[in-house]
Protein backbone atom coordinates (compact mmCIF):
# COMPACT_ATOMS: atom_id res chain seq x y z
CA UNK A 1 0.00 0.00 0.00
CA UNK A 2 0.92 3.67 -0.76
CA UNK A 3 0.02 6.67 1.39
CA UNK A 4 -0.07 10.09 -0.31
CA UNK A 5 -0.81 12.16 2.83
CA UNK A 6 -2.85 15.37 0.82
CA UNK A 7 -1.41 18.77 0.83
CA UNK A 8 -3.03 20.00 4.66
CA UNK A 9 -4.10 23.87 4.96
CA UNK A 10 -5.49 25.33 8.03
CA UNK A 11 -8.76 27.50 7.71
CA UNK A 12 -8.38 29.11 11.52
CA UNK A 13 -5.43 30.63 13.64
CA UNK A 14 -3.66 28.03 15.92
CA UNK A 15 -4.18 29.92 18.95
CA UNK A 16 -8.12 29.66 19.07
CA UNK A 17 -9.31 26.64 20.10
CA UNK A 18 -12.44 26.94 17.48
CA UNK A 19 -12.76 24.14 14.98
CA UNK A 20 -10.45 23.84 12.09
CA UNK A 21 -10.47 21.89 9.09
CA UNK A 22 -8.00 20.51 6.62
CA UNK A 23 -7.63 18.13 3.95
CA UNK A 24 -7.87 14.78 4.51
CA UNK A 25 -5.38 11.48 3.37
CA UNK A 26 -5.59 8.94 0.77
CA UNK A 27 -4.41 5.20 1.42
CA UNK A 28 -3.73 3.40 -1.88
CA UNK A 29 -4.09 -0.44 -1.09
CA UNK A 30 -2.11 -3.23 -3.06
CA UNK A 31 -3.18 -6.53 -4.05
CA UNK A 32 -0.80 -9.52 -3.41
CA UNK A 33 -0.41 -12.08 -6.17
CA UNK A 34 -1.00 -14.88 -4.05
CA UNK A 35 -3.97 -16.87 -4.34
CA UNK A 36 -4.39 -17.62 -0.56
CA UNK A 37 -7.78 -19.25 -0.29
CA UNK A 38 -8.69 -18.38 3.69
CA UNK A 39 -11.92 -17.24 5.32
CA UNK A 40 -13.24 -15.67 8.04
CA UNK A 41 -17.00 -14.90 8.11
CA UNK A 42 -17.46 -13.31 11.54
CA UNK A 43 -20.59 -13.79 13.63
CA UNK A 44 -24.04 -14.03 12.69
CA UNK A 45 -25.42 -10.68 13.02
CA UNK A 46 -28.81 -12.23 14.36
CA UNK A 47 -26.93 -13.20 17.67
CA UNK A 48 -24.95 -10.48 18.11
CA UNK A 49 -26.17 -8.17 21.13
CA UNK A 50 -27.48 -4.38 20.62
CA UNK A 51 -25.94 -2.03 23.16
CA UNK A 52 -26.95 1.75 20.96
CA UNK A 53 -28.48 2.42 18.19
CA UNK A 54 -26.21 1.59 15.10
CA UNK A 55 -24.97 4.33 12.72
CA UNK A 56 -26.34 5.02 9.07
CA UNK A 57 -24.19 5.36 6.23
CA UNK A 58 -24.91 6.84 3.13
CA UNK A 59 -22.83 5.59 -0.17
CA UNK A 60 -23.12 7.69 -3.49
CA UNK A 61 -22.01 5.38 -6.28
CA UNK A 62 -20.38 6.59 -9.41
CA UNK A 63 -20.03 4.04 -12.25
CA UNK A 64 -20.39 0.64 -10.05
CA UNK A 65 -22.06 -2.12 -11.96
CA UNK A 66 -24.70 -3.89 -9.57
CA UNK A 67 -23.27 -6.80 -9.01
CA UNK A 68 -20.34 -4.14 -7.32
CA UNK A 69 -22.36 -2.37 -5.67
CA UNK A 70 -24.46 -5.24 -3.44
CA UNK A 71 -20.90 -6.37 -2.57
CA UNK A 72 -19.88 -2.91 -1.54
CA UNK A 73 -23.33 -2.74 0.03
CA UNK A 74 -22.85 -5.98 1.89
CA UNK A 75 -19.47 -4.55 3.45
CA UNK A 76 -21.35 -1.08 4.52
CA UNK A 77 -24.37 -3.19 6.17
CA UNK A 78 -21.77 -4.93 8.66
CA UNK A 79 -20.19 -1.13 9.07
CA UNK A 80 -23.47 -0.34 10.02
CA UNK A 81 -24.13 -2.90 12.74
CA UNK A 82 -21.20 -2.21 14.99
CA UNK A 83 -20.62 1.72 15.00
CA UNK A 84 -22.48 3.83 16.69
CA UNK A 85 -22.80 7.30 15.32
CA UNK A 86 -25.58 9.92 15.35
CA UNK A 87 -24.18 11.60 12.37
CA UNK A 88 -24.67 9.71 9.34
CA UNK A 89 -21.47 8.73 7.81
CA UNK A 90 -21.35 9.86 4.00
CA UNK A 91 -19.28 7.21 1.60
CA UNK A 92 -18.72 8.38 -2.05
CA UNK A 93 -17.46 5.16 -3.84
CA UNK A 94 -16.15 5.13 -7.40
CA UNK A 95 -15.59 2.46 -10.09
CA UNK A 96 -12.51 3.48 -12.22
CA UNK A 97 -9.37 2.28 -13.26
CA UNK A 98 -6.19 2.38 -11.45
CA UNK A 99 -2.91 1.35 -11.41
CA UNK A 100 -2.81 -2.74 -12.39
CA UNK A 101 -1.71 -4.00 -8.79
CA UNK A 102 -3.58 -1.54 -6.66
CA UNK A 103 -6.94 -3.01 -5.08
CA UNK A 104 -8.52 0.36 -3.90
CA UNK A 105 -7.82 3.74 -2.88
CA UNK A 106 -9.47 5.05 0.42
CA UNK A 107 -9.44 7.92 2.56
CA UNK A 108 -10.92 11.00 5.43
CA UNK A 109 -12.20 13.58 2.82
CA UNK A 110 -10.90 16.16 5.69
CA UNK A 111 -9.83 16.23 8.89
CA UNK A 112 -11.01 18.41 12.10
CA UNK A 113 -9.55 19.75 15.16
CA UNK A 114 -10.65 20.95 18.41
CA UNK A 115 -14.37 20.78 17.52
CA UNK A 116 -17.26 19.88 20.41
CA UNK A 117 -16.27 17.65 22.70
CA UNK A 118 -13.22 16.92 20.85
CA UNK A 119 -11.53 14.53 23.78
CA UNK A 120 -8.14 16.14 22.70
CA UNK A 121 -7.02 18.98 21.73
CA UNK A 122 -4.75 20.19 18.66
CA UNK A 123 -4.94 16.47 17.16
CA UNK A 124 -7.12 15.68 13.80
CA UNK A 125 -9.71 13.53 13.10
CA UNK A 126 -11.04 12.17 10.39
CA UNK A 127 -14.39 13.55 9.71
CA UNK A 128 -16.32 10.70 10.18
CA UNK A 129 -15.15 10.31 13.74
CA UNK A 130 -15.00 14.08 14.63
CA UNK A 131 -18.74 14.20 13.60
CA UNK A 132 -19.64 10.50 15.53
CA UNK A 133 -17.67 12.59 18.71
CA UNK A 134 -19.01 16.19 18.23
CA UNK A 135 -22.64 14.79 17.42
CA UNK A 136 -23.01 17.43 14.55
CA UNK A 137 -22.17 17.66 11.02
CA UNK A 138 -19.13 19.59 10.38
CA UNK A 139 -18.45 19.05 6.69
CA UNK A 140 -21.84 20.13 5.22
CA UNK A 141 -22.63 18.23 2.40
CA UNK A 142 -19.23 17.01 1.14
CA UNK A 143 -18.13 13.49 1.79
CA UNK A 144 -16.68 11.97 4.57
CA UNK A 145 -14.90 8.92 3.32
CA UNK A 146 -13.92 8.42 -0.51
CA UNK A 147 -13.28 5.00 -2.01
CA UNK A 148 -12.35 4.22 -5.15
CA UNK A 149 -12.41 0.45 -6.87
CA UNK A 150 -10.49 -0.72 -9.24
CA UNK A 151 -12.60 -1.75 -12.48
CA UNK A 152 -10.00 -3.31 -13.68
CA UNK A 153 -9.08 -6.19 -10.99
CA UNK A 154 -10.30 -9.83 -11.30
CA UNK A 155 -13.14 -9.21 -8.42
CA UNK A 156 -15.53 -11.60 -6.80
CA UNK A 157 -18.86 -10.60 -5.98
CA UNK A 158 -20.31 -12.83 -3.59
CA UNK A 159 -21.43 -12.04 -0.12
CA UNK A 160 -21.64 -15.29 1.25
CA UNK A 161 -18.43 -16.61 1.60
CA UNK A 162 -17.21 -18.97 -1.53
CA UNK A 163 -13.94 -18.41 -2.12
CA UNK A 164 -12.98 -18.15 -6.17
CA UNK A 165 -9.77 -18.67 -7.15
CA UNK A 166 -7.69 -16.12 -8.19
CA UNK A 167 -10.67 -13.62 -8.06
CA UNK A 168 -10.25 -11.24 -5.53
CA UNK A 169 -13.35 -10.56 -2.66
CA UNK A 170 -14.95 -7.16 -3.29
CA UNK A 171 -16.67 -7.80 -0.12
CA UNK A 172 -13.76 -7.85 2.11
CA UNK A 173 -11.63 -5.28 -0.12
CA UNK A 174 -14.55 -2.61 1.13
CA UNK A 175 -14.72 -3.66 4.21
CA UNK A 176 -10.99 -2.95 4.53
CA UNK A 177 -11.29 0.50 2.66
CA UNK A 178 -14.16 1.34 5.02
CA UNK A 179 -11.55 1.45 8.07
CA UNK A 180 -9.23 3.06 6.63
CA UNK A 181 -11.56 6.03 6.16
CA UNK A 182 -12.55 5.68 9.69
CA UNK A 183 -9.42 6.75 10.81
CA UNK A 184 -7.44 3.49 10.90
CA UNK A 185 -4.56 4.91 9.28
CA UNK A 186 -1.48 6.95 10.37
CA UNK A 187 0.51 10.02 9.54
CA UNK A 188 4.38 8.32 9.67
CA UNK A 189 6.04 8.29 6.61
CA UNK A 190 9.42 8.96 4.97
CA UNK A 191 10.74 12.74 5.53
CA UNK A 192 10.11 13.93 1.87
CA UNK A 193 13.41 13.22 0.12
CA UNK A 194 15.66 12.63 2.78
CA UNK A 195 14.56 8.38 3.47
CA UNK A 196 17.30 8.36 6.56
CA UNK A 197 14.53 9.60 8.47
CA UNK A 198 10.99 9.91 9.11
CA UNK A 199 8.28 12.01 10.09
CA UNK A 200 4.79 12.25 11.20
CA UNK A 201 1.90 14.59 11.33
CA UNK A 202 -0.06 17.49 9.52
CA UNK A 203 1.41 21.23 10.17
CA UNK A 204 3.86 19.81 13.10
CA UNK A 205 0.01 17.64 14.57
CA UNK A 206 -0.22 14.15 14.93
CA UNK A 207 -3.62 12.20 13.44
CA UNK A 208 -5.56 10.55 16.63
CA UNK A 209 -4.17 7.61 15.66
CA UNK A 210 -0.94 8.73 15.42
CA UNK A 211 -0.36 8.85 19.60
CA UNK A 212 -0.99 5.30 20.32
CA UNK A 213 1.61 3.39 18.72
CA UNK A 214 5.02 2.27 20.99
CA UNK A 215 7.43 0.19 21.03
CA UNK A 216 7.49 -2.61 23.05
CA UNK A 217 10.02 -0.61 26.04
CA UNK A 218 6.87 2.00 25.88
CA UNK A 219 8.46 4.90 24.05
CA UNK A 220 5.63 6.61 22.61
CA UNK A 221 6.47 7.54 18.73
CA UNK A 222 4.98 11.30 18.78
CA UNK A 223 7.01 11.45 21.80
CA UNK A 224 9.51 13.88 20.36
CA UNK A 225 11.52 14.09 24.16
CA UNK A 226 12.66 11.02 23.05
CA UNK A 227 12.41 10.80 19.10
CA UNK A 228 12.74 13.85 16.94
CA UNK A 229 10.34 14.24 14.30
CA UNK A 230 11.74 13.97 11.66
CA UNK A 231 14.97 11.76 12.73
CA UNK A 232 16.28 8.60 12.11
CA UNK A 233 15.46 7.38 15.55
CA UNK A 234 11.75 7.66 14.37
CA UNK A 235 12.55 5.46 11.33
CA UNK A 236 14.31 2.93 13.11
CA UNK A 237 11.32 2.07 15.24
CA UNK A 238 9.14 2.06 11.88
CA UNK A 239 11.06 -0.19 10.62
CA UNK A 240 12.17 -2.49 14.20
CA UNK A 241 9.22 -4.59 13.96
CA UNK A 242 8.37 -3.58 17.39
CA UNK A 243 5.42 -1.21 17.58
CA UNK A 244 2.29 -2.21 19.51
CA UNK A 245 -1.15 -0.22 19.84
CA UNK A 246 -1.36 1.19 22.88
CA UNK A 247 -5.24 0.10 24.85
CA UNK A 248 -6.70 1.35 27.19
CA UNK A 249 -9.41 -0.61 28.20
CA UNK A 250 -10.42 -4.95 27.87
CA UNK A 251 -8.53 -7.73 27.12
CA UNK A 252 -6.26 -5.75 24.52
CA UNK A 253 -5.24 -3.25 27.48
CA UNK A 254 -2.97 -6.56 28.21
CA UNK A 255 -2.14 -7.36 25.01
CA UNK A 256 -1.13 -4.50 22.84
CA UNK A 257 -2.11 -4.77 19.52
CA UNK A 258 0.83 -5.41 17.18
CA UNK A 259 1.36 -3.41 14.08
CA UNK A 260 2.86 -3.92 10.70
CA UNK A 261 6.73 -2.41 11.16
CA UNK A 262 8.86 -4.80 8.21
CA UNK A 263 12.42 -3.98 8.07
CA UNK A 264 11.79 -1.94 5.28
CA UNK A 265 9.71 0.88 5.56
CA UNK A 266 6.68 0.56 3.07
CA UNK A 267 4.64 3.81 2.79
CA UNK A 268 1.26 3.20 3.20
CA UNK A 269 1.35 -0.54 4.78
CA UNK A 270 3.55 0.36 7.89
CA UNK A 271 1.83 1.42 10.70
CA UNK A 272 -1.46 1.46 9.04
CA UNK A 273 -2.08 -2.64 9.32
CA UNK A 274 -1.79 -5.31 12.03
CA UNK A 275 1.58 -7.81 12.17
CA UNK A 276 0.41 -10.91 9.73
CA UNK A 277 2.79 -13.17 11.76
CA UNK A 278 0.67 -12.23 14.75
CA UNK A 279 -2.93 -12.36 12.87
CA UNK A 280 -2.56 -14.75 10.25
CA UNK A 281 -4.63 -14.62 6.99
CA UNK A 282 -7.79 -16.72 7.67
CA UNK A 283 -8.27 -15.51 11.02
CA UNK A 284 -10.15 -13.25 13.66
CA UNK A 285 -8.27 -10.18 12.32
CA UNK A 286 -6.96 -10.55 9.03
CA UNK A 287 -8.93 -8.32 7.75
CA UNK A 288 -6.61 -5.33 8.46
CA UNK A 289 -3.67 -7.17 6.80
CA UNK A 290 -1.07 -5.11 5.15
CA UNK A 291 -1.91 -6.95 1.19
CA UNK A 292 -5.12 -8.84 0.43
CA UNK A 293 -4.54 -11.95 -1.52
CA UNK A 294 -6.92 -13.67 -3.93
CA UNK A 295 -9.40 -15.96 -2.64
CA UNK A 296 -8.63 -14.21 0.76
CA UNK A 297 -12.18 -13.30 2.91
CA UNK A 298 -12.81 -11.67 6.15
CA UNK A 299 -16.38 -10.36 6.34
CA UNK A 300 -16.07 -8.95 10.06
CA UNK A 301 -13.49 -6.69 11.87
CA UNK A 302 -12.32 -8.51 14.58
CA UNK A 303 -11.76 -7.96 18.40
CA UNK A 304 -8.40 -5.89 17.53
CA UNK A 305 -9.78 -3.34 14.47
CA UNK A 306 -12.72 -2.96 16.96
CA UNK A 307 -10.20 -2.06 20.01
CA UNK A 308 -8.01 0.12 17.98
CA UNK A 309 -11.13 1.95 16.54
CA UNK A 310 -12.53 2.28 20.31
CA UNK A 311 -9.39 3.70 21.27
CA UNK A 312 -9.45 6.92 18.86
CA UNK A 313 -12.63 7.74 19.97
CA UNK A 314 -15.41 5.32 18.19
CA UNK A 315 -18.47 4.19 19.90
CA UNK A 316 -18.28 0.31 18.68
CA UNK A 317 -20.49 -2.68 19.61
CA UNK A 318 -19.24 -5.99 20.25
CA UNK A 319 -16.09 -4.96 21.48
CA UNK A 320 -15.66 -6.22 24.85
CA UNK A 321 -13.78 -2.77 26.44
CA UNK A 322 -16.08 -0.99 24.31
CA UNK A 323 -15.86 2.88 26.02
CA UNK A 324 -18.13 5.43 23.77
CA UNK A 325 -15.75 8.19 23.14
CA UNK A 326 -12.37 7.09 24.63
CA UNK A 327 -9.81 9.40 26.07
CA UNK A 328 -6.54 7.68 26.32
CA UNK A 329 -4.34 8.69 29.75
CA UNK A 330 -1.42 9.34 28.06
CA UNK A 331 -3.37 12.33 26.69
CA UNK A 332 -1.64 14.34 24.62
CA UNK A 333 -3.52 17.87 26.24
CA UNK A 334 -1.53 16.60 29.63
CA UNK A 335 1.77 17.15 27.89
CA UNK A 336 4.10 19.84 27.20
CA UNK A 337 4.51 19.55 23.11
CA UNK A 338 6.43 21.64 20.69
CA UNK A 339 6.21 21.65 17.15
CA UNK A 340 7.85 21.82 14.46
CA UNK A 341 10.73 19.81 15.93
CA UNK A 342 13.46 20.62 15.11
CA UNK A 343 13.07 24.20 14.12
CA UNK A 344 15.21 27.42 12.53
CA UNK A 345 13.10 30.34 14.24
CA UNK A 346 9.76 29.96 15.93
CA UNK A 347 8.86 26.95 18.31
CA UNK A 348 4.77 26.32 18.74
CA UNK A 349 4.68 25.28 22.54
CA UNK A 350 1.36 23.55 23.65
CA UNK A 351 0.97 23.77 27.23
CA UNK A 352 -0.67 21.33 29.46
CA UNK A 353 -4.18 21.99 30.84
CA UNK A 354 -3.42 22.46 34.31
CA UNK A 355 -0.95 25.27 33.70
CA UNK A 356 -3.74 26.96 31.42
CA UNK A 357 -4.73 30.72 32.90
CA UNK A 358 -1.98 30.62 35.11
CA UNK A 359 1.10 33.23 34.90
CA UNK A 360 4.15 30.52 34.13
CA UNK A 361 8.24 30.89 33.52
CA UNK A 362 9.45 29.99 30.83
CA UNK A 363 12.90 28.80 30.33
CA UNK A 364 15.57 27.58 27.91
CA UNK A 365 18.85 25.68 28.92
CA UNK A 366 21.53 24.56 26.48
CA UNK A 367 22.45 21.18 27.26
CA UNK A 368 25.59 22.28 29.91
CA UNK A 369 22.67 23.66 31.94
CA UNK A 370 22.64 27.03 31.23
CA UNK A 371 19.93 29.13 31.04
CA UNK A 372 20.36 30.84 27.42
CA UNK A 373 16.27 32.38 27.38
CA UNK A 374 14.11 33.41 30.44
CA UNK A 375 10.26 34.84 29.81
CA UNK A 376 7.38 35.17 32.15
CA UNK A 377 4.17 34.96 30.33
CA UNK A 378 -0.10 34.52 30.79
CA UNK A 379 -1.08 31.38 29.24
CA UNK A 380 -3.76 30.47 27.73
CA UNK A 381 -3.40 27.08 26.15
CA UNK A 382 -0.17 27.30 23.78
CA UNK A 383 2.12 30.42 22.49
CA UNK A 384 4.88 30.81 19.97
CA UNK A 385 8.68 30.82 21.30
CA UNK A 386 11.02 32.67 19.62
CA UNK A 387 14.71 30.77 18.70
CA UNK A 388 16.17 32.52 15.86
CA UNK A 389 18.93 33.90 17.71
CA UNK A 390 19.73 31.07 19.58
CA UNK A 391 22.76 28.99 17.88
CA UNK A 392 22.24 25.72 16.02
CA UNK A 393 22.16 22.79 18.85
CA UNK A 394 19.95 20.82 21.18
CA UNK A 395 18.18 23.01 24.06
CA UNK A 396 15.40 22.02 27.28
CA UNK A 397 12.31 24.03 27.40
CA UNK A 398 11.36 24.39 30.83
CA UNK A 399 8.03 26.08 32.39
CA UNK A 400 7.00 26.05 35.74
CA UNK A 401 10.06 24.46 36.92
CA UNK A 402 8.74 20.60 36.75
CA UNK A 403 7.70 20.58 32.83
CA UNK A 404 10.32 20.21 29.95
CA UNK A 405 10.78 18.54 26.99
CA UNK A 406 13.91 18.34 24.20
CA UNK A 407 14.17 20.07 21.32
CA UNK A 408 16.34 20.76 18.15
CA UNK A 409 17.36 24.65 16.75
CA UNK A 410 18.36 24.12 13.39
Amino acid sequence: MKNSLITFLLFSGFLSFAQESAEGYLIECEASDKNEDVSFLGPNFQNLRTQATASIIDVTYSGFPNDAKEAFQAAVNVWQRLLISRVSIKITAGWEGLASNTLATSGAKKVFKNFANAPIREVWYPSALAESIAGVNLNGSETDINITVNKNISWSYDTDGTRQAFKYDLMTVVLHEIAHGLGFTTSMKLAGTNETQAQWGIEGLPLIYDIFPQMSNGQVLTNTAIIGNPSTQLKAALTSQDIFFKISNGPLAKDFPKMYAPTTFRSGGTLSHLDEVKYPKGTENSLMSPQIGAAEINHYPGQVILGILNQIGWGVLNYEGQVITAIEPQDISQQLFVYPNPSADILNVIIPEKYHQKRVSVQVFDLRGLLVKEQVIDIQSNFKLDIEKLPFGKYILRIAENESIQFLKN
